[in-house]
């Protein structure tokens, strides 16, 4: 079941999604927070999220993109809205970003594209609603960690051309630091002037 009134879909028993499969090799990127390594998994700490958190304990999850611009519009400009707006320095200056590299194949629900005409569903029934809602998407993400899926790809609410990835605990051991990915700091200094000229042409002022 959904919240009444909710935008979401409700997840199909049998729950039977087109899964996708992340070849090793692929290369990814993250923005994540100077107090953790670009691998880690989050354990359930923080607001509820698309995708995170469910089951009891929480499963821990990682988010990551399919390009740099994406990953930084899933994280630091996830609460602006697509008119523009202001980044502020605190939603920023603690904020890293590098490359993950998956060291294994890992098989993902693909919630985008004939994924989602497969599923009988929209975008705005399960990737592109609103935060409200979040108590019913998540229930996606726990149908494909229950069919044994390594995690979900969809196309960005944020930037609709990117992809974005949730990954949960049982892929932890799949990644590692990819290290051709220049890796950002973004307080300041080039990789700040990069991420004010990146927000200017989507009309975001960066507050420095």
């Amino acid at each position: 079941m959904v919240t009444p009134g909710s935008p979401v879909a409700p997840v199909p028993a049998p729950f039977n999604p087109q899964s996708v499969t992340l070849p090793a090799g692929s290369v990814l990127h993250r923005v994540f927070g100077n107090a953790r390594e670009v691998t880690d998994f989050n354990p359930g700490i923080g607001k509820p999220t698309r995708f995170a958190f469910f089951g009891h304990p929480p499963v821990s999850v990682l988010y990551a993109a399919g390009d740099l611009k994406t990953a930084v519009c899933e994280s630091m400009l996830h609460e602006i809205p697509y008119a523009g707006g202001v980044l502020f320095k605190a939603d920023y200056e603690d904020r890293l970003s590098a490359g993950l590299r998956t060291d294994r194949d890992l098989r993902l629900a693909s919630f985008k594209g004939e994924g989602l005409r497969a599923l009988g569903v929209e975008p705005h029934e399960i990737t592109t609603c609103e935060a409200a809602w979040y108590e019913d998407t998540v229930k996606w993400a726990q149908a494909a960690y229950d069919a044994g899926l390594d995690g979900c790809v969809w196309m960005s609410r944020r930037l609709n051309d990117g992809l974005a990835y949730v990954f949960f605990d049982r892929a932890e051991d799949a990644f590692s630091t990819d290290t051709s990915v220049p890796a950002g700091a973004y307080l300041n200094g080039p990789d700040l002037d990069w991420l004010i000229d990146f927000c200017a042409g989507i009309n975001i002022d960066v507050e420095v």
